[in-house]
């Protein structure tokens, strides 16, 4: 949103004069669009707060894509009944006012009702839904502005929010994982946001709550029919926001063979009004990025490469403003199988010809599948290959700069060792025990290379407790193997089998180190990095000690939990 200088001049009480002179002084940054002066929303709140001026910025009607007359809306409150004020008034969570042309093809009737309609979600959730003309919702917006209320039949929705508007913008961005801070509510368009910030705190906490019971594997998430995704974006919390569809020009691209198709659709195309820049790219190389006119008329692009990416950006040509934007990846295979069973069901009737059973008998199936309708070139796949080599590769040096991850595949099982011990090394707390837990640590001898570890592990941790945790003994009355050797090497080392009331099974499953500066978890016995390498995971929660702690814990030769605990050394 944008104001002239009369508005602005009006906004803050002041004459156009006023406002010329700052603007020749630079206090004010303006848009010049040829004889055409105006500025910034934010811009003139900044400006006015600098100057202690009052601001009362136009209805925001103003500030919407389009004018109100012939513009549908629909206005969606979300609540909580558990966080109820008392006496029928509740506080608002999150408002939605998303508008379009009446004549364009949408989710919602074109001839509204104007009532509320009111849904029960879960977790003490309650959304209030309005389809009513844009020129209604603009009223009941400037109503609680004014009295910070808005009445929904026989209850009061307490609004807490600032009366000076953010404009922003939201583009389709279909791209998982996708950094937008807000995407666009619409499908086929953009929209253009204005958006009334709360900064309640008092929601905050309450709402954490819910938000956890959000996360309960509900396939159909209750947020849904709200249109924003208010549980991934909490600082939203409170806020009233309206979405205007960009709606004057509708345009999709899509990818067919070696083909980009783009198709748009809308008013006055073949004007010139709009430009577009139209991309595609490979495993992140850019493969196509050109500038087209918008017409009515399909466009196509031909392609020199494979892709798996594409994306369009559209801009009016008079002030350059991307009023659409789109990305997406490509599926780049589909497959699946469908089975018919052709046979037909046998019915057993008594002799009054009543059916008394239904048999329906083994079938052969008839199967077909579908897949891709073209398969990447050879050259294609390998580059592919090469690049999702190339990521995993870029992943691992990163998590190995950072000190969290580590991996080793079972080619480097000597340098997993070297690395293993580097972790005990850097142990500084002498009172602290320093665990390890393997399930089947001791089914090894002093001869093979776990056993030459041990003493390596033995020699590191000589000036502290070390305490290993195992689940598989070869028999409990004998001692370890490494009972003849030399204390100063042994004497450090406590060993105890944690053992099902079977005796046969381990009592636990993970893997892990723990010293006194890091918890790392391992993702292979020892026996297994030859075979299969090893991932060490560092984490910082503290869980796996309190968990070695608590199993060191229980008493020798007793049976707590359904664990036979039997100390070996």
């Amino acid at each position: 949103m944008t104001l002239t200088i009369a508005e602005l001049a009006r906004a803050v009480g002041k004459s156009d004069n006023y406002v010329r002179q700052h603007i020749r002084r630079k206090h004010l940054i303006v848009q010049k669009h040829g004889r055409s002066v105006s500025v910034a929303l934010d811009e003139a709140a900044r400006w006015a707060r600098d100057r202690r001026l009052p601001f009362a910025p136009p209805a925001p009607a103003a500030a919407m894509t389009g004018e109100p007359e012939g513009r549908t809306a629909r206005m969606t409150v979300l609540i909580s009944t558990a966080l109820d004020s008392g006496d029928s008034k509740f506080r608002n969570l999150f408002t939605l006012i998303r508008h379009r042309r009446t004549d364009s093809l949408g989710p919602w009737t074109t001839e509204p009702d104007g009532t509320w309609a009111q849904a029960d979600l879960d977790h003490g959730l309650r959304l209030y839904t309005l389809d009513a003309s844009l020129a209604h919702c603009n009223s009941l917006v400037e109503e609680i502005l004014r009295s910070g209320t808005l009445k929904i039949d026989n209850i009061d929705v307490l609004y807490a929010v600032e009366p000076t508007p953010r404009c922003h913008w939201a583009y389709r961005d279909l791209r998982p994982g996708a950094e937008a801070s807000v995407r666009s509510p619409f499908s086929s368009h953009s929209a253009e946001i204005t958006e009334y910030w709360s900064f309640d705190k008092n929601l905050h906490k309450p709402w954490r709550k819910v938000v956890d019971k959000l996360s309960d594997k509900s396939p159909q998430p209750p947020l849904r029919r709200l249109g924003f995704p208010l549980d991934k974006r909490s600082d939203r919390l409170g806020n009233l926001m309206i979405a205007g569809a960009i709606d004057a020009v509708t345009c999709s691209l899509r990818a067919y063979r070696e083909t980009l198709i783009l198709d748009a659709q809308g008013q006055q195309l073949e004007s010139g009004l709009y430009r577009a820049t139209v991309w595609a790219s490979q495993c992140e190389d850019m493969v196509l990025r050109r500038e087209v006119p918008v017409t009515s008329k399909p466009m196509s692009i031909k392609l020199s490469s494979d892709v798996d990416q594409i994306g369009f950006s559209i801009y009016q040509t008079e002030d350059g403003q991307c009023i659409d934007h789109m990305q997406v990846h490509l599926i780049k295979s589909i497959s699946g199988s469908l089975n018919v069973f052709d046979q037909p069901a046998i019915i057993i009737k008594d002799r009054y010809k009543q059916p008394i059973q239904k048999i329906i008998p083994a079938a052969t199936p008839f199967g077909f599948s579908v897949g891709d309708d073209k398969d990447s070139p050879d050259f294609d796949n390998r580059i592919r290959r090469e690049w999702v080599d190339r990521q995993l590769q870029d992943r691992e040096l990163s998590a190995r700069k950072d000190g969290n991850l580590v991996r080793f595949r079972h080619s480097d099982a000597d340098d997993a060792n070297r690395h293993f011990i580097s972790l005990l090394n850097v142990h500084s707390d002498d009172r602290t025990p320093i665990y390890i837990a393997d399930p089947y640590l001791m089914v090894h001898s002093a001869g093979d290379d776990v056993g030459k570890l041990l003493l390596c592990i033995f020699a590191a941790t000589r000036h502290h407790q070390l305490r290993i945790l195992c689940g598989c003994i070869k028999d409990k009355h004998e001692p370890p193997w490494w009972s003849t050797y030399p204390d100063i090497i042994t004497a450090h080392v406590s060993v105890r089998a944690f053992l099902r009331e079977d005796g046969r099974r381990p009592g636990f499953h993970d893997r892990y180190l723990i010293t006194s500066e890091c918890e790392t978890l391992i993702t292979h016995s020892f026996n297994g990095w030859h075979k299969d390498g090893v991932t060490f995971s560092r984490n910082s929660y503290g869980v796996y000690r309190a968990e070695a702690d608590k199993l060191w814990s229980m008493e020798v030769d007793s049976s707590d939990d359904d664990l036979w605990i039997k100390e070996i050394c």
